[in-house]
């Protein structure tokens, strides 16, 4: 389970590049060594030709292969043990399981808008991943957490919806923050996800049942395309469907997510402040419990 783990997590883009980088420095790092202990030995330096070939050839090409390989085979590997893991107890017991879960989710309850971009939708899995493992074992948490990015997305999109009227407003200038709302949308979507899956109940949020929050987290990403690419943009007229924030943690939350979604990967410390904005506004101290 572990390798097969390891090698489907080569599936993604990021994970290959890193993979490869890292490949490329053992290789010159084994070329260095393996010069430094033939010239401790006596060996001559007229060798290295020889060494590097060594290197390259029968270390370095074949696990390169082997890498590209997986771009081929990790998508459906991973969707074979998301299909195992989804009966079991701890399916969201750690970061590698919740990671196959969050994939499973996406690609099963999430049709991106064409504006967006594989980065936005890479950006929703790492953002639905880091608030999974934040929220760790607590349901409740997660419910709170689901629910204030819900609200954060209910106000964006209204205000989205005003500002595109706007008739000097430019379509591009929207883009940047069309294409930041689709992806925490698409990441709403599956944290809903998750916890109906967690918890085999309808989520809710407040007193009572909402009015269908995922039919409202459809409709925004739909709406992104009209937002992003129509001159005359619709009126947006779903009913509000989030909890009501204050406006100062909706506009901080909002911002904490468009400066993860901007910053290139890792962007480990950008998505740090969004999760502990997140989780600070949700009433929820912001500290990890899944290992």
């Amino acid at each position: 389970m572990d390798v097969r783990l390891l090698i489907s997590r080569l599936a993604s883009p990021n994970t290959r590049e890193a993979a490869a980088r890292a490949l490329a420095l053992v290789t010159a790092a084994g070329f260095v060594l393996t010069m430094v202990v033939l010239l401790a030995s006596g060996g001559g330096a007229d060798q290295w030709f020889f060494v590097l070939l060594v290197w390259a050839l029968f270390v370095y090409v074949p696990l390169r292969i082997l890498l590209e390989a997986a771009q081929t085979l990790g998508p459906a590997l991973r969707r074979r043990l998301a299909a195992s893991a989804a009966g079991r107890a701890d399916r969201y017991g750690t970061r590698p399981e919740i990671e196959l879960m969050v994939d499973a989710l996406l690609d099963r309850h999430v049709v991106m808008p064409r504006i967006a971009t594989p980065v936005q939708k890479g950006k929703a899995r790492d953002g639905a991943v880091a608030v999974l493992v934040e929220a760790g074992p607590d349901d409740a948490g997660l419910r709170r957490a689901a629910g204030t990015c819900l609200g954060v997305v209910d106000r964006w999109v209204t205000i989205l919806g005003r500002w595109a009227a706007d008739e000097g407003r430019s379509i591009q200038a929207r883009w940047g923050d069309v294409r930041a709302l689709a992806a925490m949308a698409a990441m709403t979507r599956v944290l809903l996800a998750a916890y109906t899956d967690r918890t085999a109940t309808t989520f809710e949020l407040g007193d009572g049942q909402l009015s269908d929050p995922e039919e409202f987290l459809d409709a925004c990403l739909d709406y992104c395309d009209d937002l992003a690419l129509e001159v005359d943009v619709r009126a947006w007229r779903e009913p509000p469907c989030g909890d009501m924030l204050a406006q100062t943690q909706t506009d901080e939350i909002r911002r904490a997510w468009k400066r993860f979604v901007e910053t290139g990967a890792p962007a480990l410390e950008a998505r740090t402040g969004f999760v502990t904005a997140l989780f600070t506004a949700s009433s929820r101290p912001a500290q990890s419990t899944v290992s």
